[in-house]
């Protein structure tokens, strides 16, 4: 691709500009934070036992431990900002990164987001929980030890709603889910960056943010904690292997699940959201997003 593009959303009301000539080929954009702290709070001497939520365990104690969020902005005793925060630390050496766990501990990170996303969705006055991970300052990560959040809130963001109604726009006007309907779209174009029996993982034909890959699974289901063993193995494996690719160019990212709202239809999926960039004027003035690395470029990066 010589030339630039602009793309629109598979369903929604979103546009983005391919520009490849903005762009070079992959490179480092992005230096690694180094850890300023000598205290890293989430290691585990420095976590108290009043702070601990739930914990996997493993050979130094924990494998996976969530703890109570130390700086909330929202807790369940506020009426004005009601809610609640946990982080969940992935392991706990402090050097590492989650792509640089075996595949059997991921899925037990996978396993401690399902268990948190099930508990925190069914207390009274919650109406949404998001899982979602910060890597790297550009990303907003704060603190270096590598760790996810779950932050449960008391209504429905407006994102979230927003995607849903095209989403059951689309059911009424197509008579089907379109992400099942983008799976059949995308798995033989080349913009997919694996395939097993359970997963389909590509980047999105319009993609917002540069390298930007959703992992959506073939099976339709509602909620994250409906994944079969298999469905979390082939997730773990995808992670491990997109996660490694970006850390080649060291470039920040986050990662979230949509799941249902509510008890309404829904295709839970993951989307990663890399952040080699700063979004500038035409951008947040218009949310019309300039994208500089095509998706079938950044496919193929993935798949070397």
């Amino acid at each position: 691709m010589e030339r630039s593009e602009i793309r629109k959303d598979y369903f929604q009301d979103n546009y983005v500009i391919i520009a490849p000539k903005r762009a070079k080929r992959p490179h480092k954009v992005l230096s690694k934070e180094e850890d300023q702290l000598s205290v890293c709070f989430f290691c585990p001497d420095s976590v108290s036992p009043q702070e601990v939520v739930s914990r996997v365990p493993g050979k130094n104690g924990w494998q996976v431990l969530v703890i109570e969020n130390k700086y909330p902005a929202l807790t369940l005793d506020n009426p004005r900002a009601f809610g609640k925060q946990e982080v969940l630390i992935e392991m706990p050496e402090h050097n590492k990164e989650i792509h640089e766990l075996s595949v059997e501990n991921i899925v037990r990170v996978i396993d401690a987001y399902c268990d948190r996303f099930a508990e925190l969705s069914a207390m009274k006055g919650i109406k949404y929980v998001i899982v979602f991970k910060n890597e790297g300052g550009k990303a907003g990560a704060s603190i270096a030890h590598s760790h996810s959040q779950i932050m449960a809130l008391p209504m429905v963001p407006p994102e979230v709603e927003k995607e849903y109604e095209a989403y059951a726009k689309y059911e009424i006007e197509h008579g089907g889910c379109p992400y099942c309907d983008i799976i059949e779209q995308e798995k033989n174009k080349n913009r997919v960056i694996m395939e097993d029996e359970n997963f389909l993982v590509f980047c999105p034909y319009a993609s917002q943010f540069t390298y930007g890959a959703w992992f959506v699974p073939k099976r339709h289901f509602r909620h994250m904690t409906e994944m079969t063993a298999g469905e979390k193995e082939s997730l773990a494996k995808a992670l491990k292997k997109v996660l490694s690719k970006l850390d080649e160019i060291d470039v920040a990212y986050n990662f979230f699940f949509h799941n249902a709202v509510n008890e309404e239809d829904y295709h839970m999926h993951l989307k990663l959201e890399p952040r080699p960039n700063v979004w500038a004027g035409l951008e947040l003035g218009t949310g019309v997003i300039i994208n500089s690395v095509p998706p079938e470029d950044a496919a193929k990066f993935y798949r070397k």
